[in-house]
């Protein structure tokens, strides 16, 4: 694969798991930059493009979270992360209903609420998040099972 075509294959993921991370556009294009420069200061050789998707991965979630430290964010965030077109449309649900999803997320703890949004938004398999955030593919799949239970109980309660 050459370096274009990489960059169209991985961009909209990169940019996404950014976006889940600082939940601000300016500062995911730095995430996403930053990621690409990472990638292209040195030649790289993968197993696979698994390998390769793995590697950017697990890039992405590093450099988001030392912007996060850098910046030692104190200010409220925009929460943006279901970007300009709301998920009502790519999915038949109401925007009342999205609001309500998007309010219970907020109150999940970070560890559910990561791998939701990685699972559901970011359709990534729970193998490819446990090798991402290096935990075993049961804690994922344990996680991804208590975090969909405890937003059904906030959106029961909504």
């Amino acid at each position: 694969m050459n370096d274009e075509e990489m960059v169209k294959t991985y961009s909209d993921m990169i940019y996404g798991v950014a976006m889940r991370y600082v939940r601000n556009r300016t500062d995911a294009d730095d995430v996403y930059s930053d990621v690409f420069y990472r990638y292209f200061r040195r030649q790289r050789s993968f197993d696979s493009e698994e390998h390769r998707k793995a590697w950017l991965l697990r890039v992405t979630v590093n450099a988001s979270k030392e912007f996060l430290m850098k910046r030692k964010y104190t200010e409220e965030i925009n929460d943006d992360m279901f970007g300009d077109e709301p998920l009502s449309a790519a999915w038949d649900t109401s925007v009342e209903d999205m609001l309500a999803v998007k309010e219970a997320l907020r109150q999940l703890d970070d560890d559910f609420r990561e791998i939701i949004e990685l699972y559901y938004f970011n359709e990534l398999s729970t193998a490819e998040i446990a090798q991402m955030l290096q935990k075993s593919v049961n804690t994922v799949k344990s996680q991804l099972l208590r975090g969909r239970e405890k937003l059904k109980v906030l959106l029961a309660g909504a």
